[in-house]
């Protein structure tokens, strides 16, 4: 058993992805989950390069719809809530953990970076706003688990920062079973 043993400047404030917005928190986050993209910083200029993803994804329509084809093996940390057995990252995970964004009682401070970005999404967000409940099993046609490692993400508009927010801490994949 390896540990590493490290220090941060002030109180982590939790490690939910879609609500903490800490620095020291986003540090750790990165460490233990995986974003879709990660950044080369060796690399002059620095680029992204893929994490969760197996490359870059394929862009289509004029940057409007990105496909990632998710690196198979990639497992959570043990959690009593999987029951002894290893869970294995997939895209569905990575659609509830974006969907959670866009949750009104969630609250996230990180919805800006995909209101008016996904089509369907801002959809299903003010039906949970009339309801007060969000219907996260809802199919969002710009937001599908098209298999178990296949992710197709449809934007409402030309974006061709959008990978650089599929680099970022937040978005790590979330189980759902955890949260």
């Amino acid at each position: 058993a390896k540990v590493l043993r490290t220090t941060i400047e002030a109180q982590d404030a939790g490690f939910d992805p879609a609500i903490t917005a800490n620095y020291y928190s986003g540090k750790i986050m990165e460490t233990v989950g995986e974003s879709l993209l990660t950044y080369d910083y060796v690399a002059r200029p620095s680029k992204l390069i893929p994490l969760a993803a197996e490359a870059m994804p394929l862009v289509e329509d004029d940057g409007r719809t990105y496909t990632f084809k998710l690196r198979k093996g990639i497992y959570f940390a043990p959690d009593p809530v999987f029951k002894g057995k290893k869970r294995e990252l997939t895209a569905d995970d990575y659609v509830f953990s974006f969907k959670r964004f866009m949750d009104p009682k969630v609250r996230s401070q990180w919805r800006f970076l995909f209101e008016g970005k996904i089509v369907g999404l801002d959809a299903l967000s003010k039906a949970a706003e009339k309801s007060g409940r969000f219907d996260y099993d809802a199919k969002v046609e710009g937001l599908q688990a098209v298999d178990r490692y296949t992710l197709k993400i449809r934007l409402n508009a030309t974006d061709y920062n959008f990978l650089y927010i599929m680099a970022m801490a937040s978005c790590i994949g979330t189980a759902r079973e955890v949260v």
